[in-house]
């Protein structure tokens, strides 16, 4: 047989053998889209970890995950762009865990004062920013006064120094502050029925609130009527 005779017989062959890869290949792909978005891959459980209950609802909503969608379609970092978005969540994490279920853990962000923007209330967490809009001001957390520019849910106010200084602070403290206030000569905390903390800047300002702390749990704090702690080494009380 020649060669040219052996050429022409295989030609029919190659094209069946690459006829069967194509087909082949078509079937796998075929199998995989219908395997990814087929009931066995739908997403049957979200949770969420480290919201209060009541956010629970809220964090489902914003994720935009919803069940009986398909789990490929689940992008994390998607979910936890949209997450995020929301003036109250600092953070969020989203993992897909096969076969059903999307696990979301956020970190909210914590209230750290309240201000005033005409008859709104803005509660602010330590970065400034405002984190929620209620009808009443919060409770355990101090009012902050000279906010020179108010802002919309999810933008920061001016000066967020104000924040930083109610951060610093602690739950504890921040619990017995009834204001925080800038003033010509640095950032001044009023305690409730107590005297006034002086802060001046907010350079060291957590070294500053850790002794503020530490002066007030003395006898000597309920007869003054301030404590300048603006050298933290050297508090004054009068």
């Amino acid at each position: 047989m020649t060669d040219a005779a052996r050429a022409e017989e295989s030609e029919p062959r190659r094209r069946r053998l690459g006829l069967r890869i194509l087909l082949g290949a078509v079937l796998v792909v075929g199998l995989a889209v219908g395997l990814a978005f087929s009931p066995l891959l739908d997403v049957e459980t979200v949770t969420v970890e480290g919201a209060a209950p009541d956010r629970v609802p809220a964090v489902v909503r914003a994720s935009g995950v919803t069940r009986g969608s398909p789990m490929l379609g689940v992008v994390p970092a998607r979910v936890e762009s949209r997450l995020e978005a929301e003036p109250w969540i600092a953070a969020a994490t989203v993992e897909r865990r096969l076969p059903g279920t999307v696990r979301i853990q956020v970190v909210p962000r914590v209230p750290v004062g309240w201000a005033r923007a005409g008859e709104r209330v803005l509660v602010i967490d330590g970065t400034g920013q405002v984190v929620a809009r209620p009808e009443a001001p919060p409770a355990g957390v101090p009012e902050l006064l000279g906010v020179a520019r108010p802002a919309p849910l999810g933008g920061r106010i001016r000066p967020v120094a104000l924040g930083t200084v109610g951060a610093a602070m602690g739950a504890e403290l921040r619990g017995r502050i009834a204001t925080v206030e800038r003033t010509d000569t640095g950032y001044v905390a009023q305690v409730r029925a107590g005297p006034q903390l002086r802060f001046g800047t907010v350079d060291r300002v957590g070294a500053k609130a850790r002794v503020a702390a530490a002066v007030l749990a003395s006898p000597a704090a309920a007869q003054a009527r301030y404590v300048d702690v603006s050298v933290p080494a050297a508090p004054v009380s009068g």
